[in-house]
């Protein structure tokens, strides 16, 4: 198919991105309500209303891109309730980059006597699922979603000139996951690496179909029904027969300027060359998205908004 087509004290750094970060990537956590979306909600133990609705909130899959001095790159996380106990909810959550080892850690969401704070613990897990050590987790909760960050004097690692202190904001907004990362020196407060801020949003399913034709005004082949989740996998259509129509396509979060937002993006590919024949963006909560070409067309609608 030939077709054309990024010398203040560790405390002080700490506070770096709560109001800043939400107004430079667009968040809004005044939203009304305060619905858990994405997943089942934990068992109910006495006491732990808000940590629940917070746990249930942010479990589900997200597909995201960095954003960062090193450019964009999809991201997948997956979060998971592991365990309800009445200290509190324990939130597993991994996440993986193609070109990264997968990193997985640990969130314990706990009640306090203000309604609307939690307190809680961040972990990072190694390999075994063991944790690397625990940090305080401060928890504020918002209209529909919370903020959880880490503070620079706490959670520290390694020792001496090895030391690191870990800065982590975990914010959502009812559907928008965002986690940022700063680390520093624990001795001088001084920045080790870039800031890393990780925009996520749900994976999404979509239905659809494709379809080719192979000469100018000539018969369509169309593809069987299509299934498609806005996480990023390679899809090759085929026809009723079996037979591949002979372009793939993706689906996944891309951000097109390192100050902006992530978009919808579809891409689709010739098999044969590998050459992109045609591309289309969209907001990430669209209801329909696709290509038409003269030779080629694909159609994708929402299954939910």
């Amino acid at each position: 198919m030939g077709r054309r087509r990024r010398a203040r004290t560790v405390t002080e750094r700490g506070r770096f991105a709560v109001v800043r970060l939400f107004a430079a990537i667009g968040i809004t956590l005044s939203l009304a309500g305060c619905a858990a979306r994405g997943g089942d909600a934990a068992p109910t133990e006495p006491g732990l209303g808000p940590a629940e609705r917070v746990a249930g909130l942010l479990v589900g899959n997200y597909a995201g891109a960095a954003r960062d001095e090193d450019g964009a790159q999809a991201v997948l996380l997956d979060a998971e309730i592991v365990r309800v106990a009445a200290s509190g909810i324990f939130v597993r959550m991994d996440q993986r980059a193609a070109d990264e080892t997968a990193r997985s850690f640990q969130l314990v969401f706990e009640p306090t006597r203000i309604a609307t704070r939690l307190s809680g613990r961040f972990s990072p897990l190694d390999a075994d699922d063991a944790a690397i050590g625990s940090c305080p987790l401060t928890v504020s909760l918002r209209r529909n979603g919370f903020v959880a960050t880490t503070d620079g004097a706490s959670c520290r690692f390694g020792q001496g000139d090895r030391g690191r202190a870990l800065i982590k904001e975990i914010a959502h907004d009812g559907q928008r996951l965002v986690i940022a990362d700063r680390v520093v020196r624990s001795d001088s407060g001084e920045p080790v690496g870039s800031d890393r801020v990780l925009e996520f949003e749900r994976v999404r399913s979509f239905t659809g179909w494709s379809g080719v034709r192979e000469v100018e005004a000539g018969p369509w082949r169309v593809s069987r029904p299509l299934r498609v989740r806005s996480d990023g996998v390679v899809h090759r259509p085929v026809d009723a027969a079996g037979v591949g129509l002979g372009f793939s396509f993706e689906l996944a979060p891309h951000r097109v300027r390192a100050d902006e937002s992530p978009v919808l993006r579809l891409r689709v590919f010739d098999d044969e060359t590998g050459a992109l024949l045609s591309q289309a963006w969209a907001d990430p909560q669209t209801g329909r998205l696709g290509v038409a070409l003269p030779d080629l067309q694909l159609g994708l609608r929402a299954l939910e908004r």
